[in-house]
């Protein structure tokens, strides 16, 4: 990746968590955002977020469908979106397994673009997607276990 495309890359990866952030501080101190619950917005942002890159994986597969394993991939890309969905529509209900639910897929996302589209991707995005699930998870489990 050249620096004209990391940047914005980066910029706009990092730019991602704010909304995390600040409904996880929101969430600690049970203030409303909009008049909804903080603890809905950082469910259905995250499922929202885990199904932009269920679409990430989607396009990478069909870009590199030479390798074996792109149907696969294809296959995981929707589920991945499908559990965003599943835990979006449960949240109401569950925002605990929601929340376990949504940290797992990204990791297992994580995962499965390492195992399908590392060949295709420099060191530089590896980083920057190791770091942001990273923080991702990480206020994942900060708000599980302040709910």
């Amino acid at each position: 990746m050249n620096t004209i495309t990391r940047l914005p890359t980066h910029t706009l990866g990092y730019l991602g968590l704010i909304p995390f952030v600040l409904s996880a501080f929101a969430i600690s101190l049970e203030i409303r955002i909009f008049n909804t619950s903080a603890l809905l917005i950082f469910v259905s942002y995250s499922a929202i977020i885990l199904s932009f890159l269920s679409g990430v994986m989607w396009g990478n597969s069909l870009n590199h469908n030479e390798s074996s394993t792109y149907r696969y991939a294809l296959l995981l890309s929707n589920f991945f979106a499908l559990l965003a969905w599943f835990s979006l529509l449960h949240s109401t209900s569950n925002y605990t397994w929601a929340i376990v639910a949504l940290m797992l897929g990204f990791i297992c996302i994580r995962i499965a673009e390492i195992k399908f589209n590392s060949a295709h991707q420099d060191e530089y995005y590896h980083q920057l997607r190791n770091r942001l699930t990273t923080c991702v998870c990480g206020l994942h489990a900060v708000v599980f276990a302040i709910t």
